[in-house]
Parts: structure tokens; C-alpha cells; sequence
């Protein structure tokens, strides 16, 4: 019908049989560790903006076990609900793993590099290892 707004026409990631389908895991940010909400949009949501407080007005969700301490997640109403997308998602399309110089890396579609050695090393000194091991040879 022309004027209308459906549930197509938002961000919106429509679930089946509850968060175990959370959209947040098929995000980039979330496979990559580098999510601002801390890996679940629904978990921040439910700290800073829960569904109960802001939707005073509407009677409690009972369609799931447990429906009493759960009130205020978004995404936990029912068995067919929309799940909101985050401002930052970004479709995750996989990444690959990848020979670095001292460390097996993976990069994302981004060119996110995820180090096991960058935190307790740093590029510079890995760098420098590896020098150091090629003038041996």
C-alpha cells in the first residue's frame, strides 16, 4: 500500500526462534573483535537503552522462559521479531589467514590485521627478530 512503512524499508534483520541468530555474528567488527558495543548490539542496548523503559506503554513479552529478567533486551521478545541492525555493522565476508613475519596473521576484508605478536611486541620489534633470524641463515 503506498504511504506505508513496512519492516523492509529499515535496518532490520528478521530472526527466527530467538538470539541464536543474532545479526551481531555476522558482522565484520564482531568476527574481528573490534565491536564498540563489546560483541552484542542487544547486550549494550539492554544497559543503556532497554526496550521496557522505553516502551513503558507496552505489556511485558512472555513468549520466552525467561521473560521476567529479560525485559529490557530488544531482541529477545518472541519467536519472530526484527532485530535492529547497529549503526556500525558491516557485513562480515569472511578473511583469510595469512604468513607474516614471526606470526600467522589474519586479515579481514577491511585489511583489519589481527596479530597474535602486535600487542606484545609491535610491528618494529617483530620486524627486528626477523632481520635478526635472516642474518643468521
Amino acid at each position: 500500500m503506498t504511504g506505508q512503512i513496512s519492516l523492509f524499508d529499515i535496518d532490520a534483520h528478521i530472526s527466527f526462534g530467538g538470539c541464536r541468530d543474532c545479526i551481531c555474528k555476522d558482522c565484520l567488527l564482531y568476527h574481528s573483535g573490534r565491536c564498540p558495543y563489546g560483541g552484542c548490539y542487544d547486550d549494550w542496548r539492554n544497559k543503556h537503552k532497554p526496550y521496557d523503559k522505553n516502551h513503558p506503554d507496552k505489556p511485558p513479552r512472555t513468549l520466552w522462559s525467561n521473560w521476567k529478567t529479560d525485559q529490557g533486551y530488544w531482541c529477545r521478545g518472541g519467536t519472530f521479531y526484527p532485530a535492529i541492525i547497529c549503526p556500525d555493522f558491516t557485513a562480515y565476508k569472511g578473511s583469510r589467514v595469512e604468513e607474516c613475519l614471526e606470526a600467522v596473521v589474519q586479515v579481514f576484508q577491511d585489511g583489519y590485521i589481527e596479530c597474535s605478536l602486535l600487542e606484545s611486541l609491535g610491528c618494529t620489534e617483530c620486524y627486528r627478530r626477523f632481520e635478526k633470524r635472516m642474518e643468521g641463515d
